[in-house]
């Protein structure tokens, strides 16, 4: 028989069921999960106590606060981990009642604790595993074909549900999802949406702003990058961005600046230097370098998936037109972008977040009539966003923004104004 770790072996120990621990109802008033002690927790023996406290974990609460793979760091294995989670909860039911255990690659049947610890090494979870392409699997983390396939199907069918739902759950679950403030009233309106019962940029969805320079593109990224940090009571989901900057754009100090603006406004207490560090930024100097940030923020959100609310770039377009330049080289541009494109979308799919494009513009010669204006991309660009928006500059530093296109939202219109202190609704 194979010798159990030390960790493992105290945390499975015998000890008293949870019937026995069962407090009076006196006992109740007091008994929390943050009062009781590590050692009172049935099958959590003095060596795992002793590890858990040089973490910093001091009671059950701390405990169901942390990621499985921080635990799993203290020495202690996830398995072991998800049973004292679930015995917590046996016993305080009311502390945690949205509590929902975290999905490890043991969960899924065929992947073993080598294998597991394997693939997360390379960067893959379990959401990750589930919306990368075969191919992908294959080539870039050395999965075989037909492992590949049955452990997307055991996700889909046993831990998805099954492939199929229904509109309604679909309905409901858009309905739950969060969503943040553009920090721009007209705007919020704008995309307000009776059904869902929100407005502003949703969580999970994909969003592309495009217009000619100087509309407001990026003075818009820089106001989301702030808004996300907001916390839920003022309009924000309190997580962090990530910024990826191809055209040298990207300003700190801007951000400061709408940072002021939102702290003054909203009571906001989060320092300024601490809203800058959640601004998490990398800088793109080609469409190489850009392809790869994105395909390693799908290995390193795996790590926290909770941590960020929106990845922005600024532009997506810009290497893509200057490196493949000529119709000789539109197919293969098209292709690598489309690629890219579907590694955005993976990121929304997977980690729930909003990705959010801008998208550089030209002019149409063949149309004689109307805003000859058209986005880069064609029907690549066209087809990758859930919503599109146009801008265009209007009078002094008023911009409009219209629905360009929508599933949901109609083609209707609105106006905001850039000021020194952030953009605001203008009428």
């Amino acid at each position: 028989m194979a010798k159990k770790s030390d960790a493992e072996a105290v945390v499975i120990e015998a000890g008293n069921p949870i019937d026995a621990l069962e407090p009076t109802e006196k006992e109740k008033k007091t008994f929390s999960s943050k009062s009781m002690r590590l050692l009172d927790v049935p099958g959590l023996g003095p060596k795992t106590a002793k590890l858990l406290e040089e973490g910093g974990i001091h009671s059950p609460y701390d405990l169901m606060q942390k990621k499985l793979a921080e635990l799993e760091n203290l020495g202690i294995t996830r398995p072991a981990a998800k049973k004292l989670r679930a015995t917590i909860h046996d016993l305080f039911p009311d502390e945690f009642p949205d509590y929902k255990e975290e999905l490890s690659l043991e969960d899924i049947e065929g992947i073993g604790p080598t294998t597991a610890k394997a693939l997360r090494e390379k960067g893959i979870s379990v959401g990750l595993l589930e919306t990368t392409p075969v191919k992908e699997l294959e080539e870039r983390y050395g999965l075989t074909a037909n492992a590949a396939m049955k452990y997307q199907a055991y996700i889909a069918e046993n831990i998805r549900g099954g492939f199929f739902t229904n509109a309604l759950e679909v309905l409901e679950k858009q309905r739950t999802s969060q969503s943040f403030t553009f920090g721009i009233e007209s705007l919020d309106t704008l995309t307000f949406i009776p059904e869902l019962g929100n407005g502003g940029i949703r969580a999970g969805e994909t969003y592309e702003f495009f217009g000619a320079f100087r509309s407001g593109k990026s003075q818009l990224c820089h106001q989301l990058a702030v808004t996300v940090q907001l916390p839920v009571e003022l309009g924000g989901l309190g997580k962090k961005a990530i910024y990826i900057d191809t055209e040298g754009t990207f300003s700190p100090a801007r951000i400061m600046q709408i940072a002021e603006r939102f702290k003054q406004e909203k009571g906001w207490k989060k320092d300024t230097k601490e809203i800058l560090k959640d601004v998490m930024y990398a800088r793109a100097k080609n469409s190489d370098v850009q392809q790869a940030i994105a395909i390693k923020l799908l290995e390193m959100m795996s790590q926290d998936p909770e941590e960020y609310g929106i990845v922005i770039v600024d532009s997506v377009t810009a290497h893509f037109r200057a490196e493949y330049a000529g119709r000789g080289t539109l197919a293969e541009r098209q292709q690598i972008l489309n690629a890219h494109l579907n590694s955005l979308h993976r990121l929304a799919d997977t980690y729930n977040v909003a990705v959010v494009v801008t998208n550089q513009v030209q002019a149409n010669p063949a149309q004689f009539f109307g805003d000859p204006t058209t986005a880069v991309g064609g029907n690549i660009m066209g087809h990758w966003a859930g919503t599109r928006f146009y801008l265009r500059k209007s009078k002094g530093e008023k911009r409009v923004i219209r629905v360009f296109d929508s599933p949901v939202l109609g083609e209707n219109e609105a106006v905001f104004e850039i000021t020194p202190n952030g953009l605001y609704s203008s009428e």
